[in-house]
């Protein structure tokens, strides 16, 4: 399957059958894809908690009452959190990472990495929108989750429905720097469910709509 085929395939999952686990291979899996999202200046600027068990049953107190039962019946939640400052611990590792996977040779190179990173951080924290740009980093990971899941046969939500004061709390990600963008579900569709393509068509604008080519 190429990839237009994988993206006119994929649905937003409303019932899952709760009796399905994810097998833990497979989430790894999905994760490793994400792992290797990209990123602004290689930033790196977010966590996945993976729930699933009590920690999962925990945070169900965060999700409105609409996503309950969606969220109830997935494998597991993961949520997808982003930094809210400048993280200099964690900016050395992502340094530090780099000049170990060898993109890096020269400590001139090591040095003008960390300048480079440090002036866009930097940047984003003078415009007061800091928290916005490593948002949308979480983002294209999300993306690069949802899409992975369904490469290997697993179905996805994303839950924007949520108390996301509430899930900071619960998993303590203030004292982290870092706080909820959104939770996606991972899990098997329910024989039942309601979205799948061939009861719900998949809606998108035309592409003459949203393009425009400028020479």
């Amino acid at each position: 399957m190429d990839f237009l085929e994988l993206l006119q395939k994929r649905y937003t999952t409303k019932h899952y059958d709760s009796t399905k686990v994810v097998p833990d291979e497979t989430v790894q899996k999905i994760l490793e894809c994400v792992r290797l999202s990209p990123t602004s200046v290689n930033s790196q600027p977010y966590h996945f908690y993976v729930l699933t068990g009590d920690t999962k049953q925990k945070v169900r107190e965060a999700v409105m009452d609409f996503n309950q039962q969606r969220y109830d019946g997935a494998s597991h939640a993961i949520v997808i959190s982003s930094k809210k400052r400048i993280d200099e611990e964690h900016l050395k590792h992502v340094l530090e990472q780099e000049t170990a996977d060898g993109r890096l040779p020269t400590p001139d190179l090591v040095a003008a990495q960390d300048k480079s990173r440090h002036h866009f951080c930097n940047l984003h924290v003078d415009k007061g929108d800091f928290t916005a740009w490593t948002g949308k980093q979480a983002y294209v990971a999300f993306a690069t989750m949802v899409y992975a899941a369904e490469s290997y046969g697993v179905d996805s939500t994303a839950l924007e429905g949520i108390e996301f004061d509430e899930v900071d709390r619960l998993l303590d990600l203030d004292s982290k720097n870092e706080t909820c963008q959104l939770i996606v579900l991972l899990g098997y569709r329910a024989a039942d469910d309601s979205n799948t393509t061939d009861k719900r068509p998949k809606s998108r604008l035309p592409l003459s709509y949203l393009t425009t080519y400028l020479n």
